[in-house]
């Protein structure tokens, strides 16, 4: 069985080389993380047997293949084109990881080989393996027909047309279908692709809906796997080999494992956002954030290897495969519109297991380019609803300084909507599960939406002044332009969210005097820089949306209204994270969820 293939840059995809291989010396080292074989993982999940490489080369002298950065053997070649079945101790090797490399012939016109190869596995009996590849989308259609595109070229290829791999396209948005060359794509390859028109219910909705029509056509088409996938994301359908090709060889006792995706980030291709996430006290945690993949180092530390994490963590959905005996009539997710979809389901099936295959995983835009905005609602929420369910003993008086907190980070940066919407989520948690299912969930994401507008920076120039204006501007282009991964370490950094005891004590220096100097912040800078300062400019570098926020004593007195109100709500909160630990099973099953989308019969489609 094909278990991953021989990867390079590709325009299209990643041009970074060296998480393909790295130059050394005579010798091309393809010890790139994407064209690493990882042992542990295997071993312990999979009944793998044999590891094989297969090469076709060009001018090449030799071949060495290498165990972690000890070489097992070294092969003298001709210079002539030739096939290569090259063996790896596979059986006598229990962790590390596999590679080659390739020494090129004297006389190559390139100082990279021109290669192309694979590596099988093989073990006593494959198993059967169908994914369907759900895309929740909603009205982004040049991200979906460049991936649409990507996939049909890749199941063009005759050693991929055995996946027999459904695509579906869950179409929140309902306007896939009036898109002339998605639709004609979608009529070429019926077997392939399916739009599924949907309610607009977010992400946890449109999943799901695919979810339920993988379900139901589990038994015809001989499903065993769906898949979830971010319709904005940047992938390379080789993920697709490695799917395949780990679920083929899993053992019994690991039938149900999900396949869990990593998150590279779309502007630094070769920093590696996350591979597994866990949550605790109200945050997700990462332990192993923004890792340098063109590090062999990085790639071979413990954590990249090891096949079990000491914090058994979930997968975002932006790539997720789970097995259809877990994704069942009576277990689907929590109707949470977006966010802690993938972490609450997650968790709940997490006994199955988990793995993270090098390969599998999509680039994805940094999740901190962009102010909160409408997701606040969504975090504090559903952020609510998780830690009921999976963190019972988080006492009253914990939920409400973090309540507190939230409202909190909101008003010192002049963020009033925010602050707004973390108390409406809050107001709504205790509202219980049967509110969260009959709620219209399209008319409320619209009215929260209207809550936090930005507009073009370019629409401040009257209210700032033309000098203002100016500078404020320079300084956005400034910043976007000197954007660095250095910049995303210092966000995800203890230090943006440390203050002195001199903002803390005066509300970040609003019960000083104010500062009249107008001031530009990023959603990456740290909140307490808009310390007494009386206005600030709160933009985005990269989408160029900006908004003048103003010191409004009115809005402090609304916050202090909101901490005493919360406070007041405490006494139905523990009634109503009771009632989602004994009730939610009610909402969670095919039935509700049909209702919930309106597809029973009789019901619009």
């Amino acid at each position: 069985m094909r278990l991953q293939n021989i990867r390079f840059p590709e325009p299209d995809i990643c041009r970074e080389e060296e998480l393909y291989f790295h130059r050394n010396g005579e010798w091309i080292d393809f010890n790139g993380y994407f064209n690493l074989f990882y042992i542990e993982k295997r071993k312990k999940y999979t009944n793998q047997e044999t590891l094989t490489l297969h090469l076709e080369v060009g001018d090449c002298q030799a071949v060495r293949l290498i165990h972690d950065e000890t070489m097992i053997r070294e092969i003298e070649l001709s210079g002539q084109p030739e096939p290569l079945t090259l063996e790896f101790p596979y059986q006598e090797t229990d962790k590390g990881v596999f590679w080659f490399s390739v020494k090129p012939g004297i006389s190559s016109k390139s100082d990279v080989p021109q290669l192309s190869g694979w590596y099988e596995g093989k073990c006593q009996e494959e198993k059967s393996v169908r994914i369907a590849a759900v895309v929740c989308t909603f009205k982004r259609e040049p991200y979906v027909l460049r991936n649409l595109k990507s996939v049909l070229r890749f199941l063009e290829r005759p050693e991929n047309a055995s996946m027999n791999l459904c695509y579906w396209l869950v179409d929140n948005g309902r306007t896939l279908s009036e898109h002339e060359e998605i639709s004609r794509l979608a009529a070429q390859h019926p077997d392939t692709i399916r739009i599924i028109p949907n309610r607009n219910v977010g992400g946890a909705g449109g999943f799901t809906r695919g979810m339920i029509e993988a379900i139901e056509e589990k038994e015809r088409l001989g499903l065993t796997h769906v898949q979830m996938m971010d319709d904005d994301a940047v992938m390379d359908p080789e993920l697709f080999v490695r799917a395949y090709g780990f679920l083929g060889m899993r053992k019994d006792e690991w039938e149900d494992i999900t396949l869990g995706g990593s998150l590279w980030r779309e502007d630094f291709l070769y920093i590696q956002q996350a591979a597994g996430e866990w949550f605790e006290e109200f945050v997700v945690k990462n332990d192993f954030p923004l890792a340098d993949l063109r590090d062999f180092h990085t790639c071979t530390d413990k954590y990249m290897c090891e096949a079990v994490h000491k914090n058994t963590p979930y997968s975002g959905w932006w790539c997720c495969c789970m097995s259809l005996n877990l994704v069942r009539p009576d277990n689907l997710p929590i109707p949470l519109f977006l966010h802690h979809d993938d972490i609450e389901f997650g968790i709940r099936n997490q006994k199955a297991g988990i793995v993270f295959l090098n390969g599998f995983g999509v680039w994805h835009k940094g999740f901190e380019l962009t102010f909160t905005g409408v997701n606040t609602y969504y975090d504090v929420r559903n952020t609510l609803i998780t830690t009921a369910l999976i963190e019972k003993e988080r006492s009253q008086t914990e939920i409400l300084k973090w309540i507190w907190k939230r409202i909190t980070v909101d008003i010192i940066e002049f963020r009033y909507g925010e602050m707004r919407l973390a108390y409406q989520a809050f107001y709504d948690f205790c509202r219980g599960p049967e509110w969260l299912s009959k709620t219209d969930a399209e008319k409320l994401n619209n009215w929260l939406r209207e809550q936090v507008a930005m507009k073009p920076i370019e629409n401040l120039k009257e209210e700032l002044g033309e000098e203002d204006y100016r500078r404020i501007k320079q300084y956005a282009e400034d910043y976007r332009d000197s954007y660095e991964v250095k910049t995303v370490n210092e966000y995800f950094g203890p230090a943006r969210k440390a203050a002195n005891l001199v903002k803390k004590a005066t509300f970040n220096g609003w019960l000083l005097p104010a500062d009249k100097k107008i001031i530009a912040l990023s959603p990456v800078e740290s909140p307490f820089q808009a310390f007494r300062k009386k206005k600030v400019v709160l933009f985005e570098p990269f989408s160029g949306k900006a908004v003048l926020a103003k010191k409004d004593w009115k809005q402090m007195w609304l916050a202090c209204g909101l901490y005493r109100d919360a406070w007041r709500l405490m006494k139905k909160h523990k009634s109503a994270a009771e009632k989602y630990r004994n009730e939610i099973q009610k909402f969670t099953c095919m039935d509700a969820w049909k209702q919930y989308l309106e597809i029973e019969k009789g019901t619009k489609k």
